[in-house]
């Protein structure tokens, strides 16, 4: 079967592609991805045919993204994203997507991928939408993404406000799509989803899974890359081997500005509490692996987390899906520190699990707090428990092939 993937977002949402792009070439099926041009290395590691689409892109343009939806409110980020990556010069990616696409049987998209699911229409491909944050679908035994539990009846009606709410922002998408090839639909902009099938890329044991979801939605559980066998740094090694690491940072994709700032507050909170950590520096601050001390180590942003996770026993981070799954897989507990709305979500999630503190917001990031909890993690010993419970539950699944198995049993019933 010949599989086309359309690929969107920051490379916590690209990674997860990665590893389904990969499991389906294993499945002996074609695949092609289009995506972004700064993510084309990505694919050429597992020899996969890739279409660079729309226009060009760079790490200083995610992260000047990332650093302004931290500045406004949740209205102002939803009108932010429409206008600055949803539609971001989508007639080229359009244009780019659709020739790209053609003579393919079935289609990948990210639920946010608007203009990928538009092209897929306009191709007669039929699609599978992927949804990496759950609590984007609408059940009625919870409310949008954190609302208050009102109960069924109270959480049909904060469904039906939010509907409202998002209104506006949705007729303009629909406008924007329909003026690209005549095709009208609707939209719905926390995430569209596909009539034919919906793939939800997280571990059924961290998600919750409601009985009124949608038949033609399976959870998968989370995809993973496979990794060979690795070989880290010398520096890195040593200090691993020197005695066990407490902690590890990680922060991915933030401004440098920014990164030194959260750099000084984790030094700091490493000192007052008296640990031994690794702090992963920014994929845009240049950074190299330099030792700090006999306690602190420096590491730069393409250090594997499933190598840094598996040798820790606290992870500090924003939160974002693939970095949850990795760390859950680890068998590490979270602190997270929330910066988008999805990233709040996945750490109510783990904190409700019990493997992860209470969420750490930015506006109380300093050392001192940082310290505390991280003391208080470090000497909840069910807290450590329960993630080495659920690592062993999640290292079980099989995200990538029952991904690759619902997308076959899609096509073979609808042939």
């Amino acid at each position: 079967m010949k599989i086309i993937v359309t690929a969107v977002g920051s490379t916590g949402d690209i990674q997860p592609f990665v590893a389904l792009a990969e499991a389906l070439k294993r499945a002996g099926h074609t695949v092609k991805v289009c995506s972004y041009d700064i993510y084309k290395k990505k694919f050429d590691k597992i020899s996969v045919p890739f279409a660079a689409v729309g226009p060009p892109v760079d790490d200083h343009r995610v992260s000047d993204v990332r650093d302004t939806l931290k500045k406004l409110s949740p209205l102002k980020k939803l009108d932010y994203l429409v206008n600055e990556v949803f539609l971001y010069e989508g007639e080229k990616f359009y244009a780019d997507s659709i020739e790209a696409s053609r003579g393919y049987h079935f289609g990948i998209c990210h639920s946010l991928d608007f203009i990928g699911q538009h092209v897929m229409m306009q191709n007669q491909i039929p699609w599978a939408s992927v949804i990496f944050a759950p609590g984007v679908i609408r059940t009625a035994f919870t409310p949008p993404m954190h609302l208050p539990n009102l109960g069924r009846l109270g959480n049909r009606l904060s469904w039906k406000v939010l509907e409202w709410i998002k209104a506006g922002f949705e007729r303009k998408i629909e406008g924007y799509l329909y003026r690209l090839n005549g095709i009208r639909r609707k939209i719905n902009a926390v995430g569209t989803f596909s009539p034919h099938l919906n793939l939800v890329a997280c571990s059924g044991h961290v998600t919750p899974i409601y009985p009124d979801w949608p038949d033609n939605f399976v959870v998968t559980g989370a995809w993973f890359i496979r990794g060979g066998a690795y070989a880290p740094p010398p520096e890195v090694a040593w200090f691993v081997e020197e005695g066990e690491v407490d902690v590890v940072f990680t922060f991915g994709s933030m401004a440098r500005a920014e990164g030194e700032q959260i750099e000084q507050v984790f030094r700091k909170a490493v000192e007052k509490s008296r640990i031994r950590a690794i702090i992963q520096q920014g994929w845009n601050t240049g950074a190299q692996i330099r030792r700090e001390s006999a306690d602190l180590l420096f590491v730069d942003y393409n250090l594997p987390h499933g190598y840094l996770f598996g040798r820790t026993k606290i992870v500090v981070y924003t939160g974002g899906t693939n970095t949850v799954m990795e760390v859950c897989k680890a068998g590490a507990a979270s602190i997270v520190v929330p910066q988008l709305p999805d990233q709040k979500y996945w750490a109510t999630v783990l904190h409700r699990l019990g493997v992860g503190s209470k969420p750490l917001f930015p506006k109380n990031l300093a050392a001192e707090t940082l310290a505390s909890k991280i003391r208080q993690v470090l000497e909840d010993g069910e807290m450590l428990r329960k993630a080495q419970e659920l690592s062993l539950k999640i290292k079980a699944e099989e995200g990538t092939e029952n991904a690759v198995r619902a997308i076959e049993e899609f096509v073979y019933k609808n042939r």
